[in-house]
């Protein structure tokens, strides 16, 4: 097995961040930060979630998290609720208006990214459309297990 070249490491990170920070700007707009975005979208596709379980999964601290939260509560967008077997814990839960800001900024970036990808040359895009399979692995590599 060929030694990862830490140079093209190093390369592909600093890539990787860049266009997720366009895509975020691009495509959020001032409506949400970052971490409301990502918090907002881990609701939506994990369902009803323990504030501790989210914590784990965002990586945050459960104090800070309990303040996104509450700022996702606040416009509407998710519902934090009395867990059903603990009434000393909450869950947080997605509203329909929540999951429709996720899914029109998710579609926007999408878009934008489509159309970036179609300025390339082809075999790039490919190349590029073909390692997002690769990408999905990776991730989950680093988080432990699939996503």
């Amino acid at each position: 097995m060929t030694p990862v070249n830490t140079e093209d490491v190093a390369r592909l990170r600093s890539a990787l961040g860049r266009t997720s920070r366009w895509l975020d700007r691009s495509s959020r707009g001032g409506d949400l930060s970052r971490s409301q975005m990502s918090i907002l979208g881990t609701v939506v596709r994990r369902g009803p979630l323990g504030i501790g379980e989210l914590a784990d999964i965002e990586g945050v601290n459960p104090t800070m998290l309990s303040r996104v939260v509450a700022k996702l509560d606040e416009q509407g967008l998710v519902e934090r609720r009395v867990h059903p077997q603990d009434r000393r814990a909450a869950t947080v839960e997605v509203t329909e208006p929540g999951r429709e800001v996720f899914l029109r900024i998710r579609a926007e970036g999408t878009r934008l990214l489509a159309a970036s990808l179609e300025a390339l040359p082809e075999d790039q895009r490919e190349t590029l459309l073909s390692s997002a399979a690769a990408l999905e692995t990776l991730l989950g590599v680093v988080e432990g297990g699939p996503r």
